[in-house]
């Protein structure tokens, strides 16, 4: 691993400025992307949180960037358990299932639905919920089983929920009830 570009991660923050410059050097030095994973993918890393943020920003705006880690992802993403990696696969989750360039395998697919209706139903903070259902809305198009799961998740936690939760939860109704 390149022990620079490990610094530069350790020393990062949450601002927007300082992980869009280190999303920019990795799409022009693609060769770090292998490092990037190396840290993310490693939840006994102390700096793996501050590695999802990059790859949270690649999956937005690069996700072609993320074809070769589509099946770490995957298999990585139910075991977060800290709050902002949490937060950042979320979206990486739901970034990855609604790209047009990229195919998930109908595995890669199950287990997006999997984490993310487990997110949908856990105990942690609204914004990984709001991409869980988010990704969940997507998914009901393909699999015509999950409006009815969805809609009895959404019916059954809104009211206990925040403003934040409730308005991608109406969202997300009106979505599924146009299908």
């Amino acid at each position: 691993m390149n022990l620079a570009f490990y610094k530069t991660i350790e020393k990062s923050n949450a601002s927007p400025k300082c992980r869009n410059v280190i999303s920019l050097s990795v799409v022009e030095n693609r060769y770090e992307i292998k490092d990037l994973a190396t840290i993310a993918f490693n939840l006994t890393d102390k700096n793996h949180h501050k590695a999802v943020w990059i790859f949270e920003i690649l999956a937005a705006e690069n996700p072609e960037l993320l074809l070769p880690f589509v099946d770490t992802i995957c298999e990585t993403c139910p075991k977060y358990q800290h709050e902002s990696a949490i937060r950042g696969m979320s979206r990486i989750v739901f970034f990855l299932s609604t790209s047009k360039r990229i195919t998930l395998t109908k595995d890669q697919k199950e287990k997006c639905i999997e984490v993310s209706l487990d997110w949908l139903i856990g105990d942690i903070k609204v914004a990984p919920k709001v991409y869980a259902m988010y990704t969940l809305s997507h998914f009901t198009k393909e699999f015509d089983w999950l409006k009815d799961e969805l809609q009895n998740i959404i019916d059954k936690d809104f009211y206990a929920q925040s403003a934040g939760y409730k308005a991608a939860a109406r969202e997300v109704l009106r979505q599924i009830q146009k299908q």
